[in-house]
């Protein structure tokens, strides 16, 4: 008897211990109404920090971001004033009916690092999440016509943060939030 109620208590005690996945924690950085997606999150408060990890890659930082529900590695940018993702992946989320005609708001002229210019589309995503914990609504965002283009986390998202900051030693950023 004893050992059945061992096995029993062993048994109850593995089930408790199940791997379970923390729920995505939002802020959401805009007064739109929430969707359903937001029913079963918890958020953040205006001034709350949060922490975001990176891989860095000859001194190139990636964050985890989605992209209207798909998940993308971007390099963070704060020299870059919008948010740009190539043709390739603009295609990939038109295919999935995530990015429709609707969302596209026209061409810009975009000013490259070397002091090139090229023409490039507007597009609006609905969603861009950070690591699962920052969600940014309506982001207008660049998608460069060159397919092999980096993907950039750019000004356009930061600037909806209070501020930022670079933990080198712990590969994190930390967002004050707003």
């Amino acid at each position: 008897m004893r050992q059945i109620l061992l096995i029993l208590i062993g048994v109850l005690f593995l089930f408790s211990c199940e791997n379970k996945k923390a729920k995505p924690v939002f802020y959401d950085t805009s007064d739109s109404e929430l969707t359903s997606m937001d029913l079963d999150v918890n958020y953040y408060s205006s001034g709350d920090v949060v922490s975001v990890p990176f891989r860095e890659e000859g001194g190139i930082k990636f964050v985890n971001v989605s992209v209207n529900g798909v998940g993308l590695e971007m390099i963070f940018d704060t020299g870059c004033s919008s948010t740009l993702i190539s043709l390739a992946e603009a295609e990939y989320l038109a295919k999935k009916g995530l990015l429709t005609k609707e969302d596209y708001l026209g061409n810009v002229q975009s000013y490259i690092a070397d002091g090139s210019v090229s023409e490039n589309m507007k597009f609006n995503l609905k969603e861009v999440v950070i690591d699962g914990k920052i969600l940014c609504r309506d982001v207008v965002a660049t998608v460069s016509a060159n397919n092999n283009a980096p993907l950039l986390l750019g000004n356009e998202v930061l600037n909806r943060t209070a501020s930022y900051t670079i933990d080198n030693e712990n590969k994190s950023i930390i967002f004050k939030l707003k």
